[in-house]
């Protein structure tokens, strides 16, 4: 009996410790801000590292490499590219109050064309509210993507702090992996070593294949639209980039005002926006993304629409972001505690 109350205390101080624990680190989340940024750096630059020091650097050496050279690229867009997007974003602006007009006066043309057409109450009545869904889907990743910039701005402080912090993850990142696989019993560290292997694979060829292959994204949306003549073409590039980390939807976020902006100037000119984006993501879904990225996630396509949703519907713009690489997570834990149950 003796042992058995040493067992239930055992368990229960483990219990409470853990609570405990969790709620002190949710008080003071707001501190972990700039570690888990320093972290996302080291995550991203530990392959050039680890490149460089191969070479015959050291590994203090090796990071303030591609730490400068990472801020010689930051420099060379903050002095060529910047003032572009700066320079188009005032050109926006002020277009604005023409295009608001214009998706205005297209909407109510549009209404009186679908009022006089005859379709029934039914269908009518779902065409309404998917068309009243999407607003809403839109109108959400549009305040999700002002609170971005809006979370930017106010983070100034970690912005600076974390590549510092990054610093110290990079000089000690297999370190810092065997330290947190010793903390795991005897008996599931091997297991727990192999899930962290595969996590760590899903998470590279996301993250990294879709940094790769937004980059080269938003180089073709940049280059195609200057040569068919469309205004703001670097913006309209950088957009169709950020949105292209959003399977299936984010094409249709990045057409959508790129082709309302081209019909301020003509028709034709929509049209050719519209082929463009076309050709560019059918260059990036058949060719670029499957030679950088593969099948990274092992997820259905279905399994891919309903996540993105649920992510969407929970968390916004970010929901969209994060919901894809959280459920190739969720996949791979699952799958370990399959095996352990059968």
């Amino acid at each position: 009996m003796t042992i058995y109350w040493r067992e239930v205390w055992r368990y229960l101080g483990t219990f409470l410790g853990l609570g405990f624990m969790l709620w002190l680190l949710y008080y003071i989340r707001g501190i972990f801000v700039p570690f888990v940024m320093g972290f996302l750096i080291a995550y991203l630059l530990d392959p050039l590292v680890d490149f460089v020091e191969k070479k015959g650097c050291g590994r203090s050496r090796a990071i303030i490499i591609i730490y400068f050279l990472i801020s010689g690229m930051l420099c060379l867009f903050i002095v060529f590219i910047l003032p572009v997007i700066y320079h188009d974003l005032n050109q926006l602006i002020l277009v604005l109050p023409q295009y608001v007009q214009s998706v205005e006066n297209t909407l109510r043309d549009m209404q009186i064309g679908y009022n006089n057409v005859l379709i029934p109450d039914a269908v009518r009545w779902v065409i309404d509210e998917t068309v009243q869904q999407g607003q809403s889907i839109l109108l959400r990743i549009a305040q999700g993507l002002l609170g971005a910039l809006l979370t930017l701005f106010s983070q100034l402080f970690n912005l600076v702090l974390a590549p510092v912090v990054g610093f110290y993850f990079l000089k000690d990142f297999q370190r810092i992996g065997e330290t947190l696989l010793m903390l795991i019993p005897v008996r599931f560290r091997t297991e727990a070593a192999q899930i962290g292997a595969e996590i760590n694979d899903i998470i590279k060829k996301f993250i990294r294949g879709n940094l790769l292959v937004a980059l080269l994204v938003a180089i073709l949306a940049s280059g195609g639209m200057y040569l068919i003549g469309m205004d703001f073409s670097l913006l309209i590039g950088v957009i169709v980039g950020i949105t292209n980390f959003i399977p299936y939807f984010g094409a249709v976020i990045a057409a959508v005002p790129a082709v309302l902006l081209a019909l301020l100037k003509s028709k034709w000119l929509a049209l050719y926006v519209l082929g463009m984006m076309v050709v560019i993501q059918q260059l990036e879904g058949n060719i670029i993304s499957p030679k950088i990225i593969g099948d990274s996630v092992g997820l259905h396509p279905l399994v891919l629409i309903f996540v993105l949703l649920a992510g969407g519907q929970f968390w916004g713009f970010w929901g969209l972001l994060i919901a894809i690489p959280l459920a190739a997570i969720l996949k791979v834990l699952v799958k370990h505690i399959y095996l352990h149950l059968i």
